[in-house]
């Protein structure tokens, strides 16, 4: 258990209370404790293990907030073998989440052979329902997964909330967004650099201190406020502006598209534009590709800067 001072109580009370647990199991009452929080930490630990496969994760750093995370964080760390630390105030986040919260919404479609229109057209449904329910425009995300075996197009929208998009503007210590970038990668911080830029993210890289046949670069993009919200294996980083970006962008996408027995893989492909991180990487269609590529920049300036993140399949 963490010792901060919500996580301390009396020790002797809570002996005692575990006690008739410990004599039902023929146990000590630290071995009853750890039963409790062992339980406890099983659909957790299932959640962090799921999310550590699907998405590749590496080095990753568990945080824990609300009422429990003083207990269960620190026994989840030394289960799992992850780094682990509470957020500031855990005991009340559960509430000031709530009110920081993001609106969601999710707009599914079953159409045979979708053309772009009807891919274009579902993200747009998508991106409408969040801005009814309040969310800014200028911030909403919208993830879209095109799946051709199931003739299934889902269009997941995000966006903040007046609340959250309120101005928190603070320093962020370049040194140790930094440190924390290599420590995600497992590498030195000298060995991390700064890829490209945006006004409202940075991409940093470091290659992979493992033999591959090809170099792989590990790739993370940081928010304003230091934050990782992105990250890559390896993948290749693009800065162009909007105007350039359709042509530009199509032909990355066309020597990143691999061709095998199931037909065309396009790479997965993230944008960073204004304040948005518009992941694509659900499309395998090259066409499809392009044109929500065009979708996400079609409200923004010529000039504007883009950052594209571009991964082969594996």
């Amino acid at each position: 258990m963490s010792d901060t001072p919500y996580a301390r109580s009396d020790a002797e009370s809570a002996r005692l209370a575990l006690l008739p647990l410990a004599q039902a199991l023929g146990t000590t009452v630290e071995e009853a404790a750890r039963a409790v929080l062992r339980q406890a930490v099983k659909p957790v630990r299932a959640v962090v293990d799921e999310l550590v496969r699907a998405y590749r994760l590496e080095h990753i750093t568990l945080v824990g907030g609300g009422g429990g995370a003083a207990a269960v964080t620190p026994f989840l760390g030394q289960d799992t073998g992850h780094d682990w630390k509470l957020a500031a105030h855990s005991e009340v986040i559960s509430p000031l989440g709530a009110a920081l919260a993001l609106v969601r919404e999710s707009v599914e479609r079953i159409v045979p052979s979708p053309s772009n229109a009807d891919i274009l057209a579902t993200r747009a449904a998508a991106e409408a329902a969040v801005i009814e329910q309040g969310a800014d425009p200028a911030g909403v995300e919208v993830d879209v997964t095109v799946d051709p075996r199931r003739n299934l197009i889902r269009a997941v929208a995000t966006g903040a909330t007046e609340l959250r998009t309120k101005d928190r503007a603070a320093t962020v210590d370049e040194e140790a967004v930094r440190a924390e970038v290599a420590r995600s990668m497992g590498v030195p911080a000298a060995e991390v650099t700064e890829l490209a830029a945006t006004p409202q993210h940075r991409v940093w890289g470091a290659r992979a201190r493992r033999r591959f046949r090809r170099p792989v670069q590990h790739v993370r993009v940081v928010d304003g406020e230091g934050v990782i919200r992105l990250h890559s294996a390896g993948a290749l980083v693009e800065s162009t502006t909007v105007g350039e970006a359709p042509g530009r962008l199509a032909t990355v996408v066309d020597r990143h598209t691999r061709y095998g027995d199931g037909g065309s893989r396009a790479p997965a492909v993230w944008l960073l534009v204004g304040p948005k991180i518009a992941d694509l990487s659900g499309v395998l269609d090259r066409d499809q590709l392009v044109a929500l590529i065009g979708a996400e920049l079609k409200t923004r300036a010529p000039e504007e800067p883009v950052v594209a993140v571009v991964a082969d399949r594996p």
